[in-house]
């Protein structure tokens, strides 16, 4: 979510420093520091990346050689990681429209930044006028409006009430706001699992975060926030899953609409307590490769069919055995010693097409997977 550039020596190419990061990836960058230069008083914050676009203007100058100074940068990290992209469009405003003198104040205004609404594309005295204007907080006929100074209307507004322009709008705190203008956001009241969030773009809205799953009334709450009637007038700019690496393995082709992710998100919800039931839908996901989010939906509603193999070859024979001959487990014990389960198990993977995932052995049911290549089984153990 942030990236430092660390140099001892101008020149010298930067070290790149990403935070949040475990005290094992801040070893390893001072360690090439070193190799730089031993003298750790030189060194400096070349440049910093971070979706806040100004923080660098905020942190350049920190001491990265204080441990406490470094402490503090992580926690940084880690609130902007937890941030929706609105959270740090207004992130920008929340520093420039307050008094920044340390870390402290840094990590002071993002925790606050729930505390500011961005009026979005307002971002000069003039487009706060005439946001002013058209949301009634300035009440005045329709053919005195083409003779108002708006510019000067904003600049008073603006010295008043605070805050600061962005390049995604102006961001002031909500309490000083009129009524007017007070948010009507759609609030997701319900106690549910967040398993994705979409980040739609309307002509009137730069980033909302849209929560999935949802109900009916949640999301029709939405379109009336967004002004829209159906939400193919959205655009869908960004979707992060809870759990990443199964939304990295989803190589949706289509362009899957809000509803559809909904109704993934509630059949993802439904696994989501279930012991194993994530890894194993993940190992069905590299085995199968879907190639649409409606495929990705249907493996996921037919997860009985397949069984992650999670111990060796030896359990798997018992197990296989055991529902041949329909034994119990005090059974299938009294048998140990007198069969090689090692090698009955490894020939019942053979017989049952079991592939190797990256999340470990996968069995298929109905229909088996087909028989792997020689060179296919050599890869996998």
């Amino acid at each position: 979510m942030m990236t430092l550039y660390l140099t001892r020596k101008a020149g010298t190419e930067p070290v790149p420093l990403s935070l949040p990061a475990t005290p094992a990836d801040i070893g390893n960058a001072f360690a090439k520091l070193d190799t730089i230069c031993p003298d750790p008083s030189t060194t400096e914050i070349y440049k910093v990346d971070s979706e806040v676009r100004n923080l660098s203007r905020y942190i350049c100058k920190a001491d990265v050689e204080d441990s406490e100074i470094l402490r503090k940068l992580n926690q940084l990290a880690e609130l902007l990681q937890g941030m929706s992209r609105e959270d740090q469009m207004k992130m920008e405003g929340v520093l420039d429209g307050n008094s920044i003198n340390g870390m402290d104040d840094i990590l002071n205004a993002a925790n606050r930044v729930k505390e500011y609404v961005m009026l979005e594309e307002v971002t000069s005295d003039r487009t706060l006028g005439n946001y002013l204007v058209a949301h009634g907080v300035i009440d005045c006929p329709e053919n005195i409006k083409p003779y108002l100074d708006y510019v000067g209307i904003g600049a008073e507004f603006y010295s008043d009430h605070g805050g600061a322009y962005t390049l995604n709008g102006y961001v002031v705190r909500k309490t000083e706001l009129p009524p007017q203008l007070q948010s009507q956001k759609p609030f997701r009241v319900e106690s549910r699992d967040e398993m994705l969030r979409l980040t739609l773009r309307t002509a009137r809205h730069a980033d909302y975060p849209l929560i999935l799953p949802a109900d009916e009334e949640y999301l029709s709450s939405v379109k009336k926030y967004l002004c829209i009637d159906e939400f193919a007038e959205a655009q869908i700019r960004d979707v992060r899953f809870k759990t990443p690496y199964i939304g990295q393995m989803i190589h949706a082709m289509e362009c899957p609409s809000v509803e559809e992710y909904n109704e993934f998100a509630e059949a993802l919800e439904a696994i989501w307590q279930t012991d194993g039931a994530l890894l194993t839908y993940a190992a069905v996901l590299d085995a199968e490769q879907p190639d649409t989010l409606r495929r990705a939906y249907e493996l996921l509603q037919d997860l009985d069919n397949y069984e992650r193999i999670v111990e060796g070859t030896y359990e798997y024979g018992q197990q296989r055995l055991q529902e041949l001959l329909e034994l119990d487990h005090d059974e299938i014990a009294e048998l140990d010693g007198y069969m090689d389960f090692e090698q009955y198990g490894q020939d019942c993977m053979d017989k049952d097409h079991v592939i190797q995932t990256e999340f470990g052995l996968l069995r298929r049911f109905e229909p088996p997977f087909p028989e792997q290549s020689q060179t296919q089984q050599m890869k996998g153990l």
